[in-house]
């Protein structure tokens, strides 16, 4: 038996996804609603948790300076990818299930959110949801099934009077295994899958639910400047550009927050963040400067470092001579200099040689991934037949949500590929075109300029991991968002396979040999895993650092 934290964390997942037995009988699974998961594992990287064991007090008002480019649109689906969740879609929203990133011990892994409990049918498509009872929107709206089907149907049908083609394609990936759903009675949803899709679980912690009233009220153009959900903050203002303030939900269904007040800037530059945390504009800020982090830890600031389920990677063109040729593509896998870049970085980051971290339980264990071998990469380039230099541009965000650096490791990768032979010229975008890009694809009109594209997935989930690789997700077919074209019959009956194994065990081996496939085939070019560097000031106290993208705010106080 594997004892890796993430296949730890993972066996809790068959309470979550309605283990093996349940599904057989189509027995309910009711999932404690203070469950720790699996027993305590070793921390993580942290290197100060003094402010995260202390609880003891309340109040304060806190400030973040996001790394994101702008305030999250806080609609059903947010902007400003994983950060708007992060800081804002967590926040303001509470979702049909959750996962419990209150904790740092283990990756975290969904149960009962908006949803207490659920059943899958012996077929294995259908999925009854017990909604919980007693829950109001922070305009009073009580929350029932019928807010569930308005927030579904905003994404899925339209002929709804609020569908929003917006929303629809934000949401597309989340919603893309559902094939049908109904109100059964005021606290009860059913849920068809398309298919066996033991994933939905996961999908399920992305569904938002917002307001109907308010969406009523102002339409889907103005709702998100009066975003309303059930979370645990609500928003008192919101300048588009500048700041979102929140304060605690004091009728929130769960543990209020402790702080009197929340406060988030935008602010993409590095530089920008390191000044307005030393200057004491704000008192907590994502990712500085990685040559600051030293100096900050000499100054007694925090400095957190945790791995999580995150990765960093080059997407390639597959239909675009020459990168068709898996060779070439591999080739640059091999060119690559990891461990030079973690230095680079200021050991912010782990090497990445596969999609996957070591111990994890998705990680093919028979494959040895892409360590630096410029020889073995100028051998693939003569086997395709590559005249030299070969002319390579790739498309990099310019700051944004987990991206780190982007411009000292693009920076890094082309020094390294120019060393076998790949003059690589960097296109600067703003993140958010990226992301549009990941949707779009990257043979259409406006992005096949491109060879390759610098994205920075959560990893956390197998869709989150995997589903950007599947053939039927590639955007000319109709579906999202596969960004790469990538087509393999493998790579997708092993995912077929995984979506339909609901014993826990059993779905990683699957989705391990999947992943496997993909780093074979080259498609993607992993080469580092964040560690989620965040620094504050002492008086931030009681934020956990967790191994994900968010963690839980309402433990958050500030010391006077």
């Amino acid at each position: 038996m594997r004892s890796s934290p993430a296949f730890r964390s993972l066996q809790f997942l068959a309470v979550a996804l309605v283990a093996a037995i349940a599904m057989a009988c189509g027995s309910s699974a009711k999932n404690a609603e203070t469950s720790g998961g699996p027993s305590a594992q070793p921390r993580a990287e942290s290197i100060d948790t003094s402010a995260e064991k202390d609880t003891s007090g309340k109040g304060g008002t806190l400030r973040i300076a996001m790394s994101a480019g702008n305030v999250p649109i806080p609609d059903q689906f947010l902007t400003e990818g994983g950060e708007g969740k992060r800081f804002v879609g967590a926040n303001v929203y509470d979702t049909i299930l959750m996962s419990d990133a209150w904790q740092g011990d283990h990756v975290p892994v969904p149960g009962p959110g908006l949803a207490t409990e659920w059943k899958v049918s012996p077929d294995k498509l259908t999925w009854t949801l017990k909604l919980r009872q007693g829950v109001k929107f922070h305009d009073g709206t009580p929350f029932n099934a019928d807010a569930v089907v308005f927030a579904m149907d905003r994404i899925l049908n339209k002929k709804a009077e609020f569908y929003s083609p917006d929303q629809a394609s934000a949401g597309a990936s989340a919603y893309a295994a559902v094939a049908s759903y109904k109100k059964v009675d005021d606290f009860t949803m059913e849920v068809v899958t398309k298919k066996p899709w033991a994933f939905l679980a996961f999908d399920m912690v992305g569904w938002n639910i917002p307001s109907p009233t308010a969406i009523k009220q102002y339409g889907n153009k103005a709702y998100p400047q009066h975003a309303v959900g059930t979370g645990p903050f609500k928003i008192t203002k919101y300048v588009d550009g500048q700041v979102m303030e929140m304060v605690p939900n004091q009728d929130y269904w769960k543990d209020k927050a402790k702080l009197d007040k929340l406060i988030v800037f935008p602010m993409p530059e590095p530089a920008a963040r390191l000044a307005a945390l030393q200057s004491g504009q704000v008192d907590w800020a994502e990712v500085p400067p990685p040559d600051s982090i030293e100096q900050l830890k000499s100054a007694g600031y925090n400095v957190l470092l945790k791995q999580y389920p995150h990765a960093l990677y080059y997407g390639f063109n597959v239909n675009k001579a020459p990168f068709n040729d898996v060779r070439v593509r591999q080739a640059i896998g091999y060119g690559i200099d990891r461990v030079g870049m973690v230095s680079v970085i200021s050991g912010a980051g782990k090497p990445a040689t596969q999609l996957m971290y070591e111990g994890n339980a998705w990680r093919d264990t028979s494959f040895a991934g892409y360590s630096y071998d410029p020889a073995k990469a100028k051998q693939l380039l003569a086997d395709a037949g590559v005249k030299l230099p070969l002319k390579m541009t790739v498309a990099y965000p310019t700051g944004g949500s987990g991206n780190m650096w982007p411009g000292p490791m693009d920076e890094k990768i082309q020094q390294d590929l120019k060393a076998i032979g790949i003059e690589v010229s960097l296109a600067p975008l703003e993140w958010n075109t990226i992301l549009t890009l990941n949707r779009a694809g990257l043979y259409s009109p406006d992005y096949q300029k491109y060879d390759a594209y610098f994205f920075s997935p959560n990893t956390q989930t197998p869709i989150g991991a995997f589903g950007s690789f599947l053939g039927e997700r590639i955007p000319k077919n109709g579906g999202c968002c596969n960004g790469t074209g990538y087509d393999s019959k493998d790579f997708d009956g092993l995912m077929t396979q995984a979506a339909a194994e609901f014993d826990q065990p059993k779905q990683d081996v699957l989705l391990a040999k999947a992943e496997g496939v993909l780093m074979r085939d080259a498609a993607i070019v992993p080469f580092m895993h964040d560690l989620n560097l965040r620094v504050m000031t002492n008086k931030v106290r009681g934020w956990v650092q967790p191994q994900s993208w968010h963690g839980d705010m309402r433990s958050v106080w500030v010391k006077s």
